[in-house]
């Protein structure tokens, strides 16, 4: 009978830390910081879905191009941002957004997946993955 009672006072503990432990979102601040690794590696990465579409990427500028030409209002300067919850003793990164701007508009693309060789963003609702084309 002793077994029972310490087993059923450990999993009373058990219940209620982990009650205690979560957090409610209503409780926390919602926004955004530059990601620490703020830029994608400089090239073309050449879509998955069609090999003549993809993003040119130098410094802080990108391009979408199509056909593997873009136009000069093509050109957007962007940054790699996550977003986050803020609790009073932690930050939770939710998502991490490549945000790309012009003088006149700007578009958030979400990040699914990313390496220094392959990058999956949502791009009109449905995923799309662009790998870095290398230099023979």
């Amino acid at each position: 009978m002793k077994k029972y009672s310490i087993f059923t006072l450990a999993l009373n503990i058990i219940i209620l830390g982990s009650c205690n432990m979560k957090e409610d979102k209503s409780e926390a601040s919602k926004f955004s910081k530059s990601n620490k690794q703020r830029t994608i590696l400089p090239g073309e990465w050449i879509s998955d879905i069609d090999p003549k579409y993809g993003i040119s990427i130098r410094d802080n500028k990108m391009a979408f191009f199509k056909n593997m030409e873009f136009s000069s209002e093509d050109i957007y300067n962007y940054e790699l941002i996550d977003s986050l919850y803020k609790f009073s003793n932690r930050e939770n990164v939710v998502g991490t957004y490549l945000l790309a701007k012009d003088l006149t508009d700007t578009i958030y693309y979400q990040v699914i997946k990313r390496s220094d060789s392959s990058l999956t963003l949502k791009v009109n609702n449905r995923l799309e993955t662009f790998n870095l084309k290398r230099s023979n």
